[in-house]
């Protein structure tokens, strides 16, 4: 057996273990007990339920892992960008760099 086949099998069976996990067999009696009363002062702690999902655990963590970065990327270029602007509204500094860059690279125009 391939590699390949190998990885699709053990998918398979985790996907069938997590569905079976997930679904009440069909001999057991399903109830649901709802309380009626609700106290102020006690906060329930509603866990997700990570069986449910079919992402896994280090791969969430990978993934919450990189929209962080993406995030902190992004804010960064933003302030970049509004420093630029500031810079450029109150100093010449930005002109006389883009002047500097176009004498250096020899941009010909026509």
């Amino acid at each position: 057996m391939s590699k390949k086949n190998r990885l699709k099998k053990k998918k398979k069976l985790k996907l069938q273990k997590k569905i079976e996990d997930f679904t009440p067999e069909v001999g057991q009696d399903t109830e649901i007990e709802v309380e009626d009363k609700i106290v102020p002062g006690s906060q329930k702690t509603a866990k997700p339920e990570e069986e449910s999902s079919i992402i896994d655990v280090p791969t969430r963590k990978l993934i919450s892992k990189d929209v962080k970065l993406i995030i902190i990327t992004l804010s960064f270029l933003a302030l970049l960008l509004v420093t630029v602007r500031i810079l450029q509204e109150k100093t010449e500094i930005i002109n006389t760099f883009g002047d500097w860059l176009y004498k250096i690279t020899n941009i010909q125009t026509m």
